[in-house]
């Protein structure tokens, strides 16, 4: 559990905690950090945590993370509908990320590629919020800041009236899976990247606080594409994800009626393979 204060700067929100891995070790003096919006003053910092992020990807990222310049980001703040926000610890920004306010199906359909589902026409008056472009300094990693980054901007998403939040995570990565399993979004489908080719599976959280998919289901490891797949195929999400074994736990929902006749069908065909059930 991460002790924050927040207060308000500028008519910005500000939150402050404390680090308590450096280089993923366990410190005794923990430097401050704080979250806040980030403007175009951020510019050169944000520039330069970009190349080191991109430096130091692992095998397989590379389709996944985008290095981007000064002018990328200066543009970036043309576009009244997309805020970053930033982690600083002492002074050097570690950590960033933004939400787009969206208003209709063709721009979320840029955030969202080959999404089978078309949110605008079941909710024509929603207000999304996509939440995208997550990363942290090696650094500082393992002090769940990626966590904190999408509860700072779902704060911002419900400040500005949005109902739905929807993300992209990186389905060959299980560090990207339980900032957003926590946060309450729900795995929906899966697709590829057209701009790289990179595997990614489709997020979709309910900010308006109706009712969640709970229940167990069937358990299956992360990267088990295959099997996942014909259960989002079929309109099952996942809902929550469990760190010690790398599964996703996936659900029923009212889509699998439609999709699949027999529902139990789809449950033997996977749990036979030996999955959890």
């Amino acid at each position: 559990m991460i002790n924050l204060e927040e207060y308000t700067l500028n008519q910005q929100r500000v939150w402050r905690g404390r680090i308590t891995k450096i280089n993923g070790v366990n410190v005794d003096e923990k430097p401050r950090f704080v979250i806040r919006s980030l403007s175009r003053d951020d510019v050169e910092a944000m520039s330069k945590l970009s190349a080191t992020i991109y430096a130091h990807l692992n095998k397989g990222e590379e389709c996944f993370i985008h290095k981007h310049d000064e002018n990328y980001y200066h543009r970036v703040f043309d576009n009244e509908n997309i805020n970053y926000i930033g982690v600083f610890v002492s002074g050097q920004l570690v950590g960033m990320s933004y939400i787009h306010v969206i208003d209709n199906q063709k721009a979320l359909n840029d955030e969202l590629p080959n999404s089978p589902i078309n949110f605008f026409d079941k909710k024509p008056n929603m207000l999304a919020a996509s939440l995208g472009a997550d990363c942290v300094h090696p650094k500082y990693r393992g002090n769940s800041l990626n966590q904190l980054m999408i509860q700072y901007r779902l704060c911002m998403a419900h400040q500005k009236g949005c109902t739905d939040a929807f993300s992209i995570i990186d389905r060959n990565n299980h560090w990207n899976m339980p900032p957003y399993f926590s946060n309450g979004f729900k795995m929906f489908a899966s697709a590829i990247d057209p701009s790289d080719g990179g595997e990614i599976a489709l997020m979709h959280h309910n900010i308006s606080g109706k009712k969640r998919v709970k229940g167990k289901g069937i358990c299956i490891r992360y990267n088990n594409f295959e099997h996942i797949d014909i259960l989002l195929n079929r309109g099952f999400v996942g809902n929550s994800y469990n760190q010690n074994n790398k599964t996703i736990n996936f659900v029923k929902t009212a889509r699998v009626n439609v999709m699949e006749k027999n529902p139990a069908v789809v449950f033997a065909k996977v749990s036979k393979k030996g999955y959890y059930v």
